[in-house]
Formats: structure tokens, C-alpha cells, sequence
């Protein structure tokens, strides 16, 4: 407490006990990954000079026909020796697709792992010389993608098919390169999983159809498979002599889908803060319309003995005084000497 003009005492700080604060809850939150944090994707944009520039590389996807828009993910093809991108035929030369599958690699297997395994859950080994992959951008999912809440639609000759990750299937994550993996499974989101790597006839002589990281927000899709009924996506191009834009084709059928369902999770830490204020306390103000003089004496005399303010902000301390944290309340509030109020503070990061 500090003592005011005319006797009248003013509350400068409440200390925080033990018993007004509830600190380091620990919440999971889930909400629409993409821009704006909308949770499906139904038209989907590349930059005009995207072909010339990186797209020999990757395709930016943008969520409207404006290139000023956030990107939302990215496309792209790799292979393990060069195929499908120029100079692919050359020693010792890394040339787009084998870049790409080399920066996956590294990312992503362990060490020492030379190849992607698309096996599924068949128990046949499929060791893929190449990928096709969409790459969240790391400001759309955050901390990690949700598991078992994204579904993307791919169309190709044999009509629309729905890819969503096993983890609905009471299946354990792999964990791999300290990272979880789940497979990419055919099935959608409300029907949950329609035909896993084991089921499937495909997976036998193709592998399965991916593999989903939710921690890098990445998933690889496997071409064998993908080149084949039911998606049947146009063959893959095998050049080493010019860019065959392998990526592209994966782009113009998410374009036909035209759906990409899918969420982001992450772990939020809270604080709780009850300020609790007295009848008399905090009814005086320090506005120059309230006072006046070096004296601050105040200035509406019936304010001495009837004192009224109006509390807009809440500021958290220190013990040192310093000033951690402001919270603004929606509008003012009244306070008087008939007056109590509590106040709850959530402090988030």
C-alpha cells in the first residue's frame, strides 16, 4: 500500500500468492492448418514464373491465383540417381531430381539409409529410387501436422482417390531418424482407413501408396503405385537429358482433386492469474483530468470521499517490479468503494 493526498491510500501492486495462480498447463490444440487457419484447400495456384525460376526444382502451391498469398505447401519429385532432370547421365554432377532426393535422404532416413522403403505394413520390402512429395510450409503447420486429420484427393484416369495416414488404425507410429512415420493409406477422414498396405493387392508388387512425417510436415508418395489403377497418374518421365517436371504432374492432380483436408497440432503452455481487487482498492487514477498540481490534489472533491476509476489494463511484475506482461480488458470497468472484481489473467506460449 502507498499512501495518497487528502490520507486517502491507493494500491500501487497486488502480490500473487501461491493460491492466485495456476501455471505450466500443458494443453494439446488442434486447428485448421492453412493459411488463416481454414482446414480445406480446394483450389490450388502456382506463381506465373515458377517454371522458369525453382520449378525445375519444386512448385510453390498457393491457396488463391494471387502470388502475394502465403504459400500454403510445396511439390516435388526426386530420384535417387538423376533420372527425369537434366544432366542426370553425368559423373559427379548433382542435377534437380537427385538433389532432391538427396536433401530427403538426409532429412529423413536414417544413417546410412540409402533408399526410401515403401513396404507398408505387407512385410515385403519396396525400396523406391525415387518419390513424389508434398511439403508443408514450416509457418502452416507449426509445430507438427495433425495425425489422422488430413486427407488429400488425387485424381487421375481411374477417377478421385482419397489418401489419409494409417494412424486411425490402431497402428503405433514408427519411430524412425527420431521422427514418427505413418503409412499413407487409401480411406478418408469420416470413413476412416478403406484398404491398408496389407490389404492391398498393389502393394505387393508396388509398395504402399507413402509415408507420412508429422513432425516435418512431410508426405512422400510412392510413383509405382501412384502410376497405376486406381490414381493412374501420367507416367513419370525417365529423361537425363532435359527437366521432365515430374512434379508438376503430381500438382495438376491435386488441382483435379481439388481437396486437401488437414490440421495442425501443437503444444501450448499456460499461466492462470486471479487478481483479485478489494472494495478499496484501485480507485483513483493519476489521469491528469482526475488530479492536478505537484501536489495531486484532486480535482472533483466529491471523488475524496466517493472515489470512482475506470480499470482498462492489467499488467503482470516481476519481483524486481519489471513489467512482464499486459492484458487489456475488452472495455472499461467502473470501480468504487462499493465496489470488487476478479479477474482472470491467461498467460499463453
Amino acid at each position: 500500500m502507498a499512501y495518497g493526498h487528502d490520507g486517502i491510500y491507493t494500491t500501487l501492486y497486488n502480490d500473487a500468492t501461491h493460491r492466485d495462480k495456476i501455471e505450466n498447463v500443458l494443453r494439446t490444440h488442434s486447428e485448421g492448418m492453412w493459411s488463416g487457419s481454414v482446414g480445406t484447400l480446394t483450389a490450388f495456384y502456382t506463381g506465373s514464373t515458377q517454371e522458369s525460376n525453382t520449378g525445375k526444382y519444386y512448385y510453390d502451391v498457393h491457396g488463391s491465383d494471387s502470388e502475394n498469398t502465403a504459400v500454403e505447401f510445396a511439390v516435388t519429385y526426386g530420384h535417387r540417381v538423376g533420372s527425369g532432370s537434366e544432366e542426370g547421365n553425368v559423373a559427379g554432377i548433382t542435377n534437380p531430381t537427385k538433389g532432391i532426393y538427396s536433401q530427403f535422404r538426409q532429412i529423413l532416413l536414417p544413417p546410412g539409409t540409402t533408399q526410401f522403403n515403401f513396404h507398408g505394413d505387407c512385410g515385403v520390402d519396396y525400396k523406391s529410387d525415387d518419390f513424389y512429395s508434398v511439403v508443408v510450409d514450416r509457418s502452416r503447420y507449426r509445430e507438427k501436422m495433425d495425425p489422422g486429420n488430413w486427407e488429400l484427393h488425387l485424381s487421375g484416369s481411374g477417377g478421385i482417390t482419397k489418401l489419409i495416414d494409417d494412424s486411425g488404425a490402431a497402428r503405433n507410429a514408427t519411430i524412425a531418424a527420431s521422427q514418427r512415420e505413418f503409412w499413407v493409406v487409401s480411406g478418408s477422414i469420416a470413413s476412416g482407413v478403406h484398404t491398408t498396405a496389407s490389404a492391398s493387392a498393389a502393394a505387393t508388387t508396388s509398395g504402399s501408396y507413402g509415408i507420412f512425417y508429422p513432425e516435418t510436415g512431410m508426405i512422400l508418395l510412392n510413383p509405382s503405385i501412384l502410376s497405376s489403377a486406381p490414381i493412374a497418374i501420367v507416367a513419370k518421365g525417365t529423361s537425363t537429358a532435359t527437366n521432365d517436371y515430374n512434379h508438376k504432374k503430381l500438382f495438376n492432380s491435386i488441382v483435379l482433386g481439388a481437396n486437401f483436408q488437414a490440421r495442425r497440432e501443437e503444444q501450448k503452455r499456460s499461466s492462470y492469474y486471479f487478481c483479485r481487487v478489494r472494495n478499496n482498492q484501485f480507485n483513483h487514477s493519476q489521469n491528469p483530468s482526475y488530479v492536478s498540481g505537484s501536489g495531486a490534489t484532486i480535482v472533483n472533491k466529491g471523488f475524496v470521499q466517493d472515489p470512482k476509476s475506470y480499470i482498462t489494463t492489467i499488467g503482470l511484475y516481476n519481483n524486481k517490479n519489471e513489467l512482464l506482461a499486459v492484458s487489456k480488458l475488452s472495455q472499461p470497468l467502473l470501480k468504487d468503494m462499493n465496489t470488487e472484481a476478479l479477474f482472470k489473467v491467461k498467460l499463453e506460449y
